[in-house]
């Protein structure tokens, strides 16, 4: 059966293990979304506010995994005040892709979110990854905003009302 655990901060090592296990994957096929520089505890925490990681499991198997945040300051400014969850680094390990996890982990955000009292999730994903909107917009994501990053990436910022 589907669950989605919170993960203490001491877990962290080993939600990155997956995490970076999925960023080689890609890698190795040409395919690479993520920096594994950039998936250590110390970059992610100096990346992010106060990322809480999060564990999807079927049965006992580890499937996937994202972080989730109260705030953005990085892609969503200092200045915004809407009650939201921020996602990022979410994955399906390898192995796992077709079986509908990612599916079913945005629909655990979103109802945790409506839990919690939020109002909004909110993503970025690489523009060019056009099965990752294909993906948020069937569940209810639009764009808000596109920005190039210093390396030259278009990285779109998208939404889901839920409250």
């Amino acid at each position: 059966m589907f669950s989605v655990v919170e993960l203490e901060e001491k877990e962290m090592d080993s939600f990155l293990s997956l995490l970076q296990e999925r960023a080689k994957w890609l890698d190795d096929r040409k395919m690479g979304m993520w920096k594994l520089s950039e998936l250590s505890k110390e970059a992610i925490a100096a990346r992010y506010d106060s990322p809480v990681p999060f564990l999807a499991l079927d049965d006992e198997e580890r499937v996937g995994g994202f972080l989730l945040m109260d705030k953005d300051n990085r892609y969503w400014g200092r200045k915004e005040k809407v009650s939201a969850f921020y996602v990022h680094k979410l994955f399906v390990r390898a192995g796992f892709g077709g079986w509908g996890y990612s599916d079913s982990m945005i629909e655990w955000i979103k109802q945790y979110g409506k839990q919690n009292g939020k109002a909004y999730i909110r993503l970025d994903y690489q523009r060019k990854r056009e099965y990752l909107r294909k993906l948020y917009f069937s569940h209810g994501f639009v764009d808000v905003e596109e920005l190039q990053l210093e390396d030259g990436v278009i990285l779109t910022k998208a939404e889901c009302r839920i409250g």
